[in-house]
């Protein structure tokens, strides 16, 4: 998340119980102070109905001995890296599968929202960002794998 004048950076990882396999919260000023640890970060999705297209998100962050604060993010173009891009989906195109000799070039047309099953995995947004009154952009990036409580 780029702001004007800092940079935070989250990132979350957990399993369908909530425990945490990796998580980092920091801000990172551009005038040379030293990053803030933001505490446990909790993160808060809302999902499209029937879905696991995110269309907005809530970030809680507490600094330890600071003011907590929420930012509200907003994914305004999803990527969808599993499809097509060769991470593992498809079975004749994958990253380093050898398909003879010369250049080879493929490609696919989807039409949504007919073909919207089909967009699942990883995506990663250009994402909106919001708080204490400050707008940033960056990376929103998501995956919701399994069973997860939120789907219940």
């Amino acid at each position: 998340m780029q702001f004007d004048d800092h940079a935070i950076l989250c990132i979350l990882q957990e399993d369908h119980k909530g425990r945490r396999l990796l998580e980092e919260a920091v801000r990172v000023w551009g005038d040379g102070r030293e990053e803030e640890y933001l505490g446990r970060p909790e993160y808060h999705p809302v999902y499209a109905p029937g879905t696991r297209e995110v269309v907005s998100a809530t970030v809680t962050f507490s600094p330890p001995g600071g003011k907590p604060f929420d930012v509200r993010c907003t994914p305004l173009l999803p990527v969808h890296l599993m499809v097509g891009t060769g991470y593992g989906l498809e079975p004749d195109w994958k990253h380093g599968m050898y398909q003879g000799p010369g250049p080879v070039v493929q490609g696919v047309t989807y039409t949504l929202p007919e073909d919207a099953g089909r967009m699942w995995g990883m995506v990663d947004a250009v994402g909106r960002f919001e708080y204490d009154g400050l707008v940033g952009h960056g990376l929103f990036e998501y995956w919701a794998l399994g069973p997860h409580p939120s789907f219940a």
